[in-house]
């Protein structure tokens, strides 16, 4: 599923393609992948800004609001003529501005183009992100004492901190040295500033590679990420580590396959 650090790829590459675009028309060819909730007319409708919370992408429209969540193999693809674009079996949504077309792909039919009047009541069940300026060491630090789950059902879970999913949140854990099943409410002060400062780095690193592609996540120009060149253990069972050549590990804790060293993040 992509996660902040595809989001927010996808969000800074169409601000410069879909920016002041008006729509002409919404066509949904799976009838579930639109999810109509307000009745404001939507042609004629111009974009003017896009941003994202956690794993959600938010267009601001003229009078509302799409909110796109691509879950596990949605994509965005734009193409400024309409002759370039490839509608396929998987086209899910298509969006047609006055020049230009914005293209919803989705091979599993998890994602979802939600029309929307208000964000913040929509997404009020996702916590703020890494990147939030709310979110200080001494909030992240009072909501690690206040839960006693696993720290990789805590980083995983969208309600505490957003837009952490397996890939960073095990690449995070590995940084700072902390097993995936230590409770949240264990870590020391001094490891919690550094998880929090790593789990900063490990999101931005990845922006700056355009994202991670395992399967098929791609940015609205059809590209892959280059981020999966560079994990320390996600993705990487049966290898050495990169720090002490001990096995990378996988097992299923927390409901998700989870990658971690056995030596640096001893329990």
């Amino acid at each position: 599923m992509p996660e902040l650090p595809e989001v927010e790829t996808v969000a800074n590459e169409l601000k410069a393609s879909v920016i002041n675009k008006k729509i002409v028309y919404i066509e949904a060819l799976w009838a579930k992948s639109f999810d109509n909730r307000f009745d404001a007319d939507l042609k004629g409708q111009i974009i003017t800004s896009i941003g994202r919370r956690g794993k959600y992408l938010i267009l601001n429209l003229s009078k509302s609001f799409l909110v796109i969540h691509l879950r596990m193999t949605g994509q965005l693809l734009y193409f400024e003529n309409e002759s370039d674009a490839n509608f396929d079996d998987y086209i899910r949504v298509v969006i047609k501005f006055n020049n230009g077309l914005l293209l919803f792909k989705d091979v599993r039919k998890f994602g979802r183009v939600y029309h929307i009047k208000d964000p913040d009541i929509f997404l009020s069940h996702v916590g703020p992100d890494a990147f939030d300026q709310n979110m200080t060491l001494s909030v992240f630090k009072s909501k690690l004492l206040s839960s006693n789950m696993s720290i990789k059902a805590f980083l995983l879970s969208q309600k505490y901190i957003s837009g952490m999913g397996n890939i960073y949140t095990d690449e995070t854990l590995f940084v700072s040295k902390i097993n995936p099943s230590s409770k949240a409410n264990s870590i020391k002060y001094k490891k919690a500033e550094q998880l929090f400062l790593n789990m900063k780095t490990i999101l931005r690193a990845s922006i700056n590679n355009m994202g991670s592609t395992i399967s098929d996540y791609r940015d609205p120009a059809g590209n892959k990420g280059n981020n999966q060149f560079y994990f320390n253990v996600y993705d990487r069972e049966g290898q050495p580590c990169k720090v002490c050549n001990t096995e990378i590990k996988k097992i299923k804790f927390a409901g998700r396959g989870t990658h971690f060293c056995p030596k640096c993040q001893k329990a």
